[in-house]
């Protein structure tokens, strides 16, 4: 907690926000980002009363640049980090679109589906097998459902949204399933599509073997989670890009790293930000794709 001289240097600092020197007030604004985000509370606390609209402007403009940097920071230290837990980095960019969901109500939601998938396995199931128990207690058990949703809305691409509607997008789907096997260190990876991410089921043991090492001939199968969770082969990845008309990539077949799902979602969040024409977090958007690439 900030003791009382913190609070009084930053409140004389807010105080100078109106200031009309560019100059001065760059140098202002410089010192209040150095505070981070113990700054935000009286912030957030002065823009609720503020009323000249240039100081509500700045404050704005502060804490936004505020979140967005200790948003950056944090998944810099997830990037860098051998394990890359999925959800991890989806509640750092869900938390910064919306204060609204609850961690842990999250967590232990997903724990429940986890769980009761966990309980129908055994280590007699082949591949195939342990896709029909999750797919059962993931669809008809938990009911979760494709979203058909053909405005840019942001509410499939939040945890706790999805969670609460049972339902998501091409993307969130893949992502919470994802999570969920992934849990159970079954060896299942994103594979990084043209307009969808699919997932990989491939011939590890386990998930110590990381997704950069597999090959095309490791893959048994694919799943689209978005269509509960059907499996297929190569042939109908091959038709699927002859489809779209765009230049076949080796990628489109292989595993990829956590960190290029966690890109994918940023990358589709910013071009929802754009058709929203909320600008500000499109670009925030693109800089937290920065510390992934």
């Amino acid at each position: 907690m900030p003791d009382i001289n913190f609070t009084k240097e930053l409140a004389a600092l807010i105080q100078l926000l109106d200031e009309p020197d560019e100059k001065v007030y760059a140098a202002i604004r410089t010192h209040i980002l150095t505070l981070g985000t113990v700054a935000l509370p009286l912030l957030e606390e002065v823009e609720n009363s503020a009323f000249a609209p240039k100081e509500i402007t700045r404050i704005r403009e502060i804490i936004h640049t505020i979140r967005v940097e200790d948003v950056f920071g944090k998944l810099k230290d997830w990037a860098t980090r051998k394990s890359h837990d999925l959800l991890e980095a989806w509640l750092l960019i869900s938390r910064f679109h919306s204060h609204e969901d609850n961690d842990e109500y999250i967590k232990t939601t997903i724990n429940k589906i986890y769980r009761d998938i966990w309980v129908e396995m055994n280590n007699e199931l082949t591949a195939l097998e342990k896709i029909r128990v999750i797919n059962h207690v993931f669809y008809n058990v938990h009911k979760f459902d494709a979203l058909q949703e053909k405005k840019p809305v942001l509410a499939p691409y939040l945890p706790g949204n999805v969670l609460r509607m049972q339902k998501g997008n091409s993307l969130s789907m893949a992502l919470l399933y994802l999570i969920i096997v992934q849990r159970l260190n079954i060896p299942i990876f994103g594979v990084n599509l043209p307009k969808h991410l699919i997932l990989a089921f491939t011939n590890g043991k386990t998930m110590l073997k990381p997704a950069t090492d597999y090959l095309e001939e490791d893959v048994l199968f694919y799943l689209n989670p978005f269509n509960k969770g059907a499996v297929f082969r190569k042939g109908e990845i091959e038709l699927f890009i002859r489809q779209l008309k765009v230049k076949e990539q080796e990628r489109f077949y292989l595993p990829c790293e956590n960190k290029v799902v966690i890109r994918r979602l940023l990358q589709e969040m910013e071009l929802l930000h754009k058709k929203n024409h909320t600008i500000i977090m499109a670009d925030a958007m693109r800089h937290l794709m920065t510390v992934l690439d």
